[in-house]
């Protein structure tokens, strides 16, 4: 039997990082209702980091401080709950801004990071950005693009500023947008222990083959229309190892995003 509602914090370093993908295989195994509708992400951590730089920088008097709280902080998780019947609500964002403040805040909560590999994130970044339109900018990074420099000077500055932004991560549960799409036992197991389910390893895999994708990064392809919508998975889709690039703009790609995915340990 479930204990009472709970929330899961569902958050990723970056767009692109199989956010939605993820959300639906956990709720197989939570049947969550997302916060406030399924494709949303709500940027509860991103407001409480801005709340407490605020709070910290203008409200010193320690009495003022305590009534702020209590205005903005004390009834937030069941504010939060009141908004859905289900036993489990998710809220994601692909951010890790502010992220370390919610075990403390919502310590009988449930603290997911989706992390995925930086090569593959960034690649369907770079291939995801509308540069139709004509300007010098654009220009320079469809020169920059050929010859690899763009994706390098991107990956770079990315991953230096999620690399500033990874929390302390031993209050949350760190999984791999790989292992949900390899469908790896350890983690399915694990999923289920922590979101108590009772179904069978087998019946999780199955439900997962049956998750369609979410095509938001083929920008030119769709010209920006119903980028939201699921399309079956093909033959020649590979989330794991994304090719659709060239080979100088995945290895502009690859040099610039070392140092993050050595810090997440892909290398």
């Amino acid at each position: 039997m479930k204990n009472e509602k709970k929330i899961i914090f569902f958050n990723s370093y970056l767009p692109r990082t199989g956010h939605n993908f993820g959300s639906q295989v956990i709720e197989i195994f939570s049947g969550h209702e997302v916060f406030s509708h399924p494709r949303s992400e709500t940027r509860i951590s991103r407001v409480l980091d801005a709340y407490f730089k605020v709070k910290r920088t203008h409200v010193l008097d320690p009495v003022a401080a305590k009534v702020i709280d209590s205005l903005f902080i004390e009834d937030l998780r069941k504010n939060i709950l009141k908004h859905s019947n289900s036993d489990f609500i998710l809220i994601k964002d692909t951010t890790l801004i502010g992220v370390n403040y919610l075990p403390d805040l919502f310590p009988e909560d449930i603290h997911l990071i989706l992390i995925r590999d930086p090569k593959n994130v960034f690649a369907s970044l770079i291939k995801g950005m509308n540069l139709q339109k004509k300007n010098w900018k654009n220009l320079l990074k469809k020169i920059g693009n050929k010859t690899g420099i763009y994706p390098w000077f991107y990956s770079r500055k990315l991953s230096r500023q999620v690399i500033n932004e990874i929390p302390e991560l031993k209050e949350h549960y760190v999984i791999r947008y790989e292992d949900l799409v390899l469908k790896k036992e350890r983690t399915l197991l694990e999923l289920r222990d922590l979101l108590q389910t009772h179904k069978s390893i087998e019946q999780i895999k199955s439900e997962i083959d049956e998750i369609h994708v979410i095509n938001s990064s083929f920008y030119e392809e769709v010209k920006g229309k119903r980028i939201w919508d699921s399309r079956p998975k093909t033959e020649n889709y590979d989330p794991v190892n994304r090719k659709a690039n060239s080979w100088l703009i995945r290895k502009g790609i690859e040099i610039g995003s070392r140092k993050l995915r050595k810090k997440l340990n892909y290398i």
